[in-house]
């Protein structure tokens, strides 16, 4: 069975196994709106196939809020209905990349972040740097963005030492352990490693802590040409630890996203907050866009026009794959753990 059959599956399947794991099993009221949520959630998706873009953007986002008052449903203690949003935007003038949405009040936004374990935002964020942090999105950026992108993150599934471990052979204190990572960033390598490292190093929460592994010339790697790699490293919470505790340690830092071993740096919105996760940064960003379709028609159907705007592929592209990837999130939101795929095999 394919990824996308086994989401599907999946969550067809959750209309019944949650029952007695949650707190549906309290209420009918609950359980009754958990399954009319997600019909509904499973008709938009399916309503959203086959429209074209100008108007998805509005099926996708109230499909996901539907599927969002499912998960409040089945795991939110006290009240768990919204009736508004809880979002806003200023302005609609701007570029899309420059639209920026910000919380307001509390509503769906804030009852389903807190229901999935995703940190609150308090500030505006515009949809390019929410577009920029999601790692399939970065593949495809919105013409004249400027925000920081999320990066590839490659964590080591075992401890290092520092030097060659003969140093220590006839020492009495064991040597100092740490974990590695390697980060993968897409752009020229730096001529001025120490001010790169120092603008770098706060934008993303995951590296707090790091420091590099080696000298500043060998943690450094040129990949090919526009990417390069840096080697960081902590030290590890206790000596000999397991693989699970290393992926322990790393989960808290970059999570696996979507398929197994794909971990991603994602940079912050705000000081000393951990971003917004995956599945509520493209639900602010699909509210974005449903506002943008159903009060800016003009301007949307233009920014889609393949012959006239540059931003207009990638906008396709991203409503594309919102098919693929909002299911997936769904079902890990109704969960309240990932579930990773096997990576598909490219030729």
């Amino acid at each position: 069975m394919d990824g996308t059959t086994a989401i599907r599956v999946g969550l067809r399947h959750r209309r019944t196994s949650l029952t007695d794991k949650t707190k549906l099993k309290d209420s009918a009221s609950r359980r009754k709106t958990f399954a009319a949520a997600l019909q509904q959630f499973e008709e938009q998706m399916n309503a959203a196939k086959v429209v074209t873009a100008a108007t998805r953007p509005i099926n996708l986002y109230y499909g996901l809020v539907q599927a969002g008052l499912a998960m409040t449903a089945a795991h939110v203690p006290d009240t768990w209905t919204f009736n508004k949003h809880g979002l806003k935007i200023l302005d609609m003038e701007p570029d899309i990349p420059h639209v920026a949405v910000r919380p307001d009040g509390v509503g769906a936004f804030q009852a389903v972040s807190d229901a999935t374990g995703s940190e609150r935002t308090t500030d505006a964020i515009t949809i390019g740097s929410l577009w920029n942090s999601i790692p399939e999105l970065t593949e495809a950026p919105l013409d004249g963005m400027t925000s920081d992108p999320a990066v590839t993150f490659i964590a080591d599934s075992q401890t290092s030492v520092q030097g060659e471990v003969v140093r220590w052979s006839t020492n009495s204190a064991p040597p100092a352990e740490y974990l590695r990572a390697a980060v993968c960033v897409n752009e020229e390598m730096p001529t001025d490693r120490k001010a790169w490292l120092a603008a770098f190093l706060p934008k993303y929460p995951g590296l707090h802590g790091a420091q590099l592994w080696g000298s500043e010339e060998d943690s450094f790697s040129e990949i090919h040409s526009r990417r390069f790699s840096v080697e960081f490293c902590w030290p590890a919470t206790k000596r000999d630890m397991e693989k699970a505790d290393i992926a322990g340690f790393f989960d808290s830092r970059a999570p696996a996203y979507r398929f197994n071993a794909d971990r991603f740096l994602r940079p912050s919105f705000e000081p000393a907050k951990a971003p917004p996760t995956p599945l509520m940064s493209r639900w602010l960003i699909l509210y974005g866009f449903s506002m943008l379709a159903r009060y800016q028609p003009r301007k949307w159907s233009e920014a889609l026009d393949v012959d006239k705007s540059p931003s207009a592929a990638a906008l396709e592209y991203a409503l594309d794959i919102a098919l693929e990837v909002i299911p997936h999130l769904v079902l890990e939101g109704l969960d309240q753990e990932p579930l990773l795929l096997a990576k598909p095999m490219a030729f």
